[in-house]
């Protein structure tokens, strides 16, 4: 008897210390773009010895990526989950704030470790703008619930690195997005 309340307790302890699991709460749409840059990083990422393949499903990823941000999401991305990044004043004007938000390309919570394999949405947001006071008050790993626009550029998605290209030769490894920020809600950090 004393053997079973011995088991019975370390089962309940060790039941106890289990990390706590991960719950996706994001939008559908969210899910959609987030697995659609994802097998395609996955896909070019895979084809790394042949230089001929890698190129053209590196070409193919960003056309596709891009199309489905003008096609299927209108440019638009409503209450999207994302981790403040990073945050501060844009060095060249100070009226503007710049502020990148990262989604975790893989399953599982936004860390730190694993900002360099995430999308990216960096936005210079103007004292200006209804959003900037709300932007403004937000820290680096607070995770907040954005809705935007994709920013384009003579109608064409501007698709760069996170990383400058640093860690990997593959930009949909950390791709970033530079979009308009119409609102901002912080859940927590």
């Amino acid at each position: 008897m004393k053997n079973l309340l011995i088991i019975l307790l370390l089962v309940y302890s060790l039941a106890g210390c289990k990390e706590k699991e991960y719950v996706d709460n994001r939008p559908a749409e969210q899910v959609r773009f987030i697995h659609t840059v994802r097998d395609y990083r996955d896909s070019v990422n895979a084809a790394e010895k042949n230089d001929v393949i890698r190129q053209q499903l590196l070409e193919k990823g960003v056309l596709v990526v891009k199309s489905h941000i003008q096609d299927s999401l209108q440019l638009k991305f409503n209450s999207w989950e994302a981790r403040v990044l990073d945050i501060g004043p844009d060095p060249t004007a100070p009226e503007y704030i710049i502020a990148s938000f990262g989604m975790n390309l893989d399953s599982g919570n936004l860390t730190e470790k694993t900002r360099y394999q995430s999308l990216v949405f960096t936005s210079r947001t103007a004292e200006s703008d209804t959003v900037y006071a709300k932007i403004k008050s937000l820290e680096v790993g607070d995770i907040i619930r954005m809705d935007g626009n994709f920013s384009t550029l003579q109608k064409t998605i501007n698709i760069d690195s996170y990383n400058n290209l640093s860690k990997s030769k593959n930009v949909l490894d950390n791709p970033e997005f530079r979009v308009e920020m119409a609102q901002v809600k912080k859940l927590k950090n």
